[in-house]
């Protein structure tokens, strides 16, 4: 297996294809990632005994300690160490006597460790060639959605100064039949760029089996001639619609040929008919752009007799996989410190949220979208809260604190008194006098708790006759009623039997000396 554990989403992704019947091959295909790797991922879960169906329904957590531990070792970026040599190879390609050995001999007294020669000739044969032959390509049906952005951009028209403001024109075509999607969009930004996404997916009414794009910054975190590494919140989209995505290489127009020809086609079809029409928002440009892409996907081809809209309808929608019943939400990831006050702080918003105190001082995963917050520690999920925007406020859950804690906010004057109503009167006039004669009322909040205890303890009927005992003797608190329930006073009829001296609570009675 490789030598380090491939991207948690990757895997997770690799079971929603074999659930869906792909082959390893296809899989490694859709999703880019080498064919033996797959296959050694796809042997190892088979040995887990369970299904791929099963294991689609695993949360990272449980899907982790199925998962062999992965290898640590340092591996050098092989290709990244040779491309640092291009400039070098290419003087001496221009010399007279120049062969591959000779470079590769060069490169190896640098990097010992680095490509065999056969791989090395490879590579950079790739990297210094000229001509490149071309083909025409036919695509499959329901297979592929390619995606780009236009490089002319439209305008907005700002209503008080009459500043023009460009915004972006997002393209998106069906591979099998050129079925297209465009709308205009605030930015390229990552939230732009999914939300688009998702409408583009609404539109054409299901999902692809493979999404290819550009290199977008919203797309891809890390370019690479052969391996761009995508974004997590681009792979958590492919996941939540069970699809695969790729990126175009850098600087690759053919790789993108089609989409990069459709928007020529939408610089013709579209935009001309919009560039005198003044715009104030995204919502009306986008309402005029729709019926001329209508038009657009219903114009016929010229050497067909059909047209985009009617291909689609005929012989693609039917081979796209049905959309999810919830929309695609992104969320967004941040690290934070649980706090000594058993709470994280979610900058922005400015709002503190609960986690249960145990993880105080331990590094966690804030996961949010505009509806919800979630905390996660090692990939487990340990809070979930409604999202507040209150700057300085705080949300609490009660079960994410001390006991000790927890007992203090759930005092109050209120809640006794109320208790002391559901039990008894005499037990609530009792209560009342003990916050009368405190001079702040959390001072009696113990002596309440204890009286609570008191009547789970000896029961409520002897902790009632207990209370008329000691209000008979003007003594309000908990020792005192404590001292007559455990001497039995309160079984004591107090009209036969007048004490002689005050009860209080270090009275003995005459049990003490039998």
């Amino acid at each position: 297996m490789a030598g380090h554990r491939i991207d948690m989403l990757d895997i997770q992704r690799i079971i929603q294809l074999k659930a869906r019947g792909e082959s390893n091959r296809s899989v490694a295909r859709l999703l880019g990632i080498n064919r033996k790797t797959v296959n050694e991922y796809v042997l190892h879960l088979k040995t887990t005994g369970k299904d791929f169906f099963e294991l689609e329904d695993l949360d990272e957590t449980s899907l982790a300690s199925v998962l062999p531990l992965p290898k640590v070792f340092i591996k050098p970026d092989a290709y990244q160490e040779l491309s640092d040599m291009f400039p070098e190879f290419k003087r001496s390609m221009q010399s007279s006597g120049f062969t591959y050995l000779n470079i590769w001999e060069q490169y190896r007294e640098r990097y010992p460790q680095g490509y065999g020669y056969t791989q090395f000739k490879e590579h950079v044969q790739k990297a210094f060639a000229v001509q490149h032959a071309t083909m025409h390509i036919d695509h499959k049906m329901g297979e592929k959605l390619l995606v780009d952005y236009a490089g002319d951009r439209l305008n907005l028209t700002d209503r008080a100064s009459g500043e023009l403001h460009p915004v972006e024109l997002f393209v998106c075509v069906l591979a099998g039949t050129g079925y297209t999607y465009v709308e205009a969009s605030e930015s390229q930004g990552k939230a732009s760029f999914l939300g688009s996404m998702r409408r583009a997916l609404e539109f054409i009414g299901g999902v692809p089996k493979l999404i290819i794009t550009d290199n977008l910054k919203s797309a891809v975190t890390r370019s690479h001639r052969y391996e761009p590494e995508l974004n997590r919140d681009f792979k958590l989209f492919a996941l939540h619609y069970g699809t695969a995505v790729i990126a175009t290489r850098a600087y690759k127009p053919k790789d993108k040929a089609l989409v990069e020809h459709a928007v020529r086609l939408i610089y013709q079809r579209i935009c001309f008919h919009l560039k005198d029409r003044v715009f104030f928002d995204l919502h009306s440009l986008n309402v005029a752009i729709r019926p001329l892409l209508e038009a657009y996907n219903q114009r016929k081809y010229q050497l067909k007799q059909t047209s985009r809209e009617q291909l689609f309808l005929e012989h693609e929608k039917l081979l796209l996989s049905p959309l999810p019943a919830q929309p695609f939400t992104l969320l967004v990831h941040k690290s934070a410190t649980v706090q000594k006050n058993y709470h994280i702080f979610l900058s922005d918003d400015r709002h503190y949220y609960s986690v249960p105190y145990q993880y105080i001082g331990k590094k966690v995963d804030v996961r949010y979208n505009e509806i919800s917050v979630e905390v996660y520690y090692q990939s487990k999920r340990i809070a979930s809260h409604i999202r507040s925007r209150k700057s300085g406020g705080y949300t609490t859950h009660k079960s994410h604190m001390p006991d000790n804690h927890r007992f203090m906010q759930e005092c109050s004057v209120e809640s006794f008194l109320y208790w002391g109503k559901s039990q008894d009167t005499m037990i609530h006039r009792y209560l009342e006098e003990v916050f009368a004669r405190r001079p702040h009322p959390e001072q009696a909040f113990r002596s309440c708790w204890g009286i609570q205890r008191l009547g789970k303890t000896y029961g409520i009927e002897r902790l009632k006759k207990a209370c008329h005992r000691a209000m008979a003797f003007d003594q309000y608190g908990y020792k005192i009623l404590e001292s007559i329930l455990k001497q039995g006073l309160d079984k004591q009829d107090l009209a036969d039997e007048p004490p002689a001296l005050p009860v209080h609570e270090n009275l003995r009675g005459a049990t003490y000396y039998s």
